[in-house]
């Protein structure tokens, strides 16, 4: 089988640590197929589009896609699916219309909440914010993902903070959105499929004094940083099973109403009252070997290769078929090295006494 894993080279603000971040999945990916003797090619994606042609030319049997933008920026992801879903590619992962709509957050936050789902009171800072709108609040752009322009000075707990944070982040984002703080315990549920995995629970106890326990860009990014130390995964979470049935039932909801195939994990905040809140439905999500969704698969009973094995097999079977993609992800056979053949042997004559 050729496998195609297509990524983002970066942009020209990157530095090496971004960089290596993006090709740590690829390489480990690329390490699982070739494993099983699959052809693996390893295609940046630029807007010169010979990334398509090497996966159309090439007659590539599956991109696994861990492109999440063109050149740093994300809203080119949805293009780069699109692309792959038009000329009939199988690709790993979510359709275009799932990654467009849950990285505009006031779109995602409509489509839930006319669902019936809870989310957290939300607004697109245009102008004046209601007198009304509770505080504290988050405040954040409506259209980035992975917590682009997210920080400690995130939320806001007075007016004039608000006021201000919104200025600052409207010179960045071409729009933000403003949402009511939450506080309480932060779960993520991954799926796979038709799976669900354990659901994992984000410690802020150790966070520096004084930040918030939200997740920030350091956090999930800056290996090393005060918000990555402070905020550490737990997977099972400690919490009852009524409890974890519960946001698994919600995660699930949020992940239909979206749209979700392949893979993905919903983010949800339970108040000190026990209510859940959905914060955010994340389509292909981090695949390296020790971000979040691995971990919820280890703790599932499956180890990285076997995640990986199972996100292809998802997308070879949309495309062609469950025989097909069973075939096609069956290791084919290592050729035979022949043998030489061994020398005649000499009679012996017998020995006689």
């Amino acid at each position: 089988m050729k496998v195609v894993i297509l990524y983002d080279p970066g942009a020209d603000d990157w530095t090496a640590d971004d960089i290596a971040g993006v090709l740590e999945a690829v390489d480990d990916i690329a390490a699982i197929f070739g494993r099983l003797n699959h052809q693996v090619q390893r295609i940046p994606v630029r807007h010169d589009m010979r990334w398509f042609n090497a996966c159309r030319g090439g007659r590539a049997d599956l991109v696994f896609n861990l492109c999440e933008g063109v050149r740093g920026v994300a809203q080119w992801e949805d293009h780069v699916v699109a692309t792959l879903e038009l000329a009939g590619i199988a690709y790993t992962g979510c359709g275009p219309w799932t990654t467009g709509v849950c990285r505009r957050k006031a779109v995602a936050n409509t489509l839930l909440e006319r669902a019936g789902l809870p989310v957290p009171r939300w607004t697109i800072a245009q102008g004046k914010i209601e007198d009304d709108f509770p505080l504290p609040a988050i405040v954040k752009p409506a259209a980035e993902d992975a917590s682009a322009g997210v920080d400690r000075s995130s939320v806001v707990t007075d007016r004039k903070t608000l006021k201000a944070r919104i200025a600052a982040m409207t010179e960045q984002f071409d729009e933000v959105l403003v949402q009511q703080y939450i506080p309480g315990r932060e779960f993520n549920v991954g799926i796979v499929g038709d799976r669900t995995l354990p659901v994992a629970e984000i410690d802020f106890s150790r966070m520096p004094e004084g930040a918030w326990p939200i997740l920030t860009y350091a956090a999930k990014w800056h290996v090393g940083s005060p918000e990555d130390l402070g905020s550490r995964p737990v997977c099972p979470a400690q919490i009852p099973q009524r409890v974890a049935d519960r946001l698994c039932r919600l995660a699930e909801t949020a992940w239909r109403t979206m749209q979700g195939k392949g893979y993905g994990r919903v983010d949800v905040r339970m108040d000190d009252a026990g209510r859940p809140w959905i914060l955010e439905v994340n389509p292909n999500p981090d695949l390296t070997d020790e971000a979040g969704l691995s971990r919820m698969a280890k703790a599932a009973g499956w180890d990285y290769p076997e995640l990986i094995r199972r996100i292809a097999e998802l997308a070879l079977r949309e495309a062609q078929g469950t025989k097909a993609a069973r075939e096609l992800l069956a290791a084919p056979p290592v050729p035979a090295v022949p043998r030489a053949s061994p020398p005649p042997s000499r009679a012996r004559t017998p020995r006689t006494a």
